[in-house]
Order: C-alpha cells, then structure tokens, then sequence
C-alpha cells in the first residue's frame, strides 16, 4: 500500500488541496491540468465508472502549475498504487519531456492526454483524443437514435483551428477520409499551413486556408468543425496578464474582441463594460458567421469542440440554418472512455476477463448517465 508520505508527496506539488482521508487505501487516477478543480467533468465520469465495476479507485483533480509538473510527474512516478493520470490543457505538450515513453499516435500528434503507469514505475503517454473525437461522430452516440455521420470517405471537412485540439482531431480524422479534403482554417494561415503540411507528410490530402477564404471553402464542405476557443464560455486568459472573453462570437467569422488586464474581470460588473466595448466587433462576427451558415449544404454537420456553454453561437447559427449540430461533451467522454478501457485500468479489466467491447459500451453509457 502507498503510504501517506507519497500521497503527501503529490499535495506539495497541486496547488489545489485533496483531501487525504479520502484516497485511503484505494488506487489513484487523475487530472493534469491548471485548474481542473474548477471545471474538469473527468472526476464524476471516471468515479462513476469506478463505482460501477466495483473499483477500489478514486480519481481526483490535480491543479499543477508549469514549473511544478516535473516534480509531480516524479512523484507519481513512485507512487504504486497509481494506475494513471490524464492530462488536460495546458500541460499535454509540456508532460512529453517528462515520461519514460510516449505512444507512436501521441508522437504523431506532439501531445499526451493519457499516462499510464506500469508496473515497473515508468510513466508511458498516450492521446486518446483524435481517436475519441472520431468515435463520437461515426459511433452511435446513448443519447441519440443514429451516428452523427455515417461515414467521412470522400467528404471535404473543414476544420477551424490549427492549435493543440485541432493537431490531436486533424490526424485521426484524415486517416477517415480517403478521397476527401482537409480543409484546414486558421487567424494565423502560417500555423495552419504548418499543420498540413504534417498532414500532406503521412499521404493525406490537407490544404491551408486563412479566415478570409472561409465563405469560399465552407459551402464545399461536409462537415465543419471549431476546435478553436471562439464561443467557448469563461474568462480567456492571455499569457501576457490580459484576458477577454469569447463565448459571444461565433467561429465562422473573424473575431477582434478588445482586452483587458486581467485583474479588471475581478470587478463587479465588469463584463457589461467589456460587452459594450465589444459590441461593435461581437455585431459584425454574427452577422458574417450568419451569412456563412446559410451558404453551407444543410447536410454538413456543424461540430464544436466546446461543451461549455452546450450551444455555442457556432452551433447556435447551424442549428438555425438547418445542420445537424453536436458539441463536444461526445468527444470528451469517449476520449475518456478509450483512455479507461485501452489504458489506465485496462490491465485490471484483463484481470477480470472484462477486457470486452461489451465493456466498453457499458462503460461509454454510465459516463453518459454522469455528465
């Protein structure tokens, strides 16, 4: 059994606090991130499941900042009643210099969501979330009678973002559509064009496209995807002491929103005050991300990554104009269904003989029924 001490071990890294009679003599599992204490749904899905099989395991919210995650990593690493840990934003690129191997799909994609530790105390990294976006739209979700989609073979597919989500999205989902185009928009066209070049590398078709040749590109597209933070609700921090917020823009346009010291969200009210300094630019995103959605084919799937708030504007403007919609409390749970049954507690399902896709499935509905 680990003991205390290795459990008081994590604590001095997190700058959140567990609570340690709590962890007793249960096996740890987890997530990285820099405050998944605030927002993280990982601890009720994954307890869920615990408590469903019949686990002694507790999955708790471990809150690192960037100069502690090395330490804690080490940590963990001794721990041997630690089955894994996931890794949220922004640590999935930084954890990778800190683990003992790292998957080919997680090198692939230069980033881990996944740590399994073996038996032997070393930290493997995986990223269950390309693969877990692409079972949410060809699988048959619980809480819908059909796929999203049926197939993506032959289907242009325009995908918003050339960031951390989008690199973890864009190589699953180009190995899905053999005879189709990865469309692939971003502010910054350079960062796109980077990412399919990657893309062009592996035999795929990708091409880059910049914001203003959206209304160009969409209305080929059959399936249009925002892995970008436009819509996503909450303060948006900047790495420079500023912040802003975006949940009222849509992707589908341009976004310009004004910023302020970050301190100033603190204050009451304050966001009426950013709202009216934004309105202007907020007016004309809607309308150009309006106008767009009308021209898109009303059988193009219009997918966020997003699931803070459930209906972002993007999703808002395609539900209005006729598309199928999904947001991404599908990709969240599957990606942590893959990363519960392929991964963390997969030598314990061995075990069990429970190693089935009858679990797997059992699995997927009761994180379903936690959300």
């Amino acid at each position: 059994m680990a003991s205390l001490t290795d459990t008081t071990a994590i604590s001095q890294n997190l700058s959140n606090r567990l609570d340690l009679t709590d962890i007793g003599d249960k096996f740890l599992a987890g997530v990285i991130g820099d405050s998944p204490s605030r927002y993280s749904k990982s601890p009720q899905l994954w307890n869920a499941a615990f408590q469903h099989l019949g686990l002694n395991a507790i999955y708790l919210p471990f809150d690192v900042e960037a100069d502690n995650l090395e330490n804690l990593l080490n940590v963990l690493r001794s721990h041997d009643r630690l089955l894994g840990v996931n890794v949220t934003v922004p640590h999935k690129v930084a954890v990778m210099d800190f683990l003992d191997s790292i998957d080919a799909s997680a090198q692939r994609i230069q980033a881990v969501n996944t740590i399994v530790r073996v038996a032997d105390g070393k930290l493997i990294g995986y990223n269950t979330d390309g693969e877990g976006f692409v079972d949410s739209v060809l699988k048959r979700q619980p809480d819908r009678p059909v796929a999203f989609a049926s197939s993506l073979k032959a289907m242009n597919v325009l995908l918003i973002g050339a960031g951390g989500s989008a690199r973890a999205v864009a190589f699953l989902l180009a190995d899905e559509m053999a005879g189709g185009k990865l469309l692939i928009g971003n502010r910054t066209r350079e960062h796109a064009a980077s990412l399919a070049r990657e893309i062009q590398n592996t035999g795929k078709d990708a091409l880059a496209i910049s914001e203003g040749e959206l209304s160009l590109w969409a209305p080929k597209a059959g399936l249009v995807i925002n892995s970008t933070t436009k819509g996503q609700g909450g303060i948006r921090k900047m790495p420079n002491g500023t912040a802003t917020l975006l949940e009222p823009y849509s992707a589908l346009a341009p976004v310009h929103a004004p910023v302020f010291a970050a301190s100033e969200f603190d204050r009451t009210g304050f966001e009426d005050q950013w709202r009216k300094a934004a309105r202007g630019d907020i007016e004309a995103n809607n309308q150009a991300s309006m106008k767009l959605a009308e021209s898109i084919p009303t059988e193009a799937g219009f997918y966020d990554l997003i699931y803070h708030p459930e209906e972002t504007l993007f999703l808002h403007h395609g539900r209005a104009t006729g598309h199928p919609t999904m947001n991404g409390k599908a990709m969240m749970i599957n990606q942590a269904v893959l990363a519960f049954c392929k991964h963390i507690c997969k030598p314990d399902l061995e075990a069990r003989a429970m190693d089935t896709p009858e679990t797997y499935e059992e699995i997927l509905k009761v994180m379903y029924s936690a959300w």
